[in-house]
């Protein structure tokens, strides 16, 4: 009888020990991403262009350096096909004149501005956010 008890006790305090292990380890589990703490800085509410959570879309104005663009696009995401844009996983490359620095790397609610596409920010930036949903 005794040794019964003493192998309950034990038991029960076993089951204690996995069960403050599990609570642990879940609560430090990081289910959504801090915006704050990634690559960029965070854009004005309401900006345009609209970008869905997870693309990347890379802006820029200078022809030149629509091909150096593409290949970062492809290397980092591979082709921007229709169902990685509706995923979120695409990395989108698109001319807008006018810009004031050579390119402009956005999220949903992220910013990253690069004074050329071998920027290594630029790159952080896309491999950070690219199909992080928010």
């Amino acid at each position: 009888m005794r040794r019964a008890a003493v192998a309950l006790a034990v038991l029960v305090v076993v089951a204690a020990g996995i069960v403050a292990v599990i609570a642990v380890l879940s609560s430090r589990e990081d289910a959504a991403v801090d915006a704050a703490a990634g690559p960029g800085v965070a854009r004005v509410a309401g900006a345009r262009p609209v970008i869905a959570p997870g693309n990347v879309v890379l802006l820029y104005s200078d022809e030149r350096v629509t091909g150096e663009l593409r290949d970062l696009a492809l290397e980092t995401g591979g082709p921007a096909t229709p169902a990685l844009v509706a995923a979120g996983q695409a990395v989108v490359v698109r001319r807008q004149p006018g810009l004031r620095v050579a390119v402009v790397g956005l999220t949903s609610d992220r910013r990253q501005d690069a004074q050329r596409p071998g920027d290594p920010r630029l790159r952080a930036f896309i491999e950070y956010w690219l199909g992080r949903q928010g």
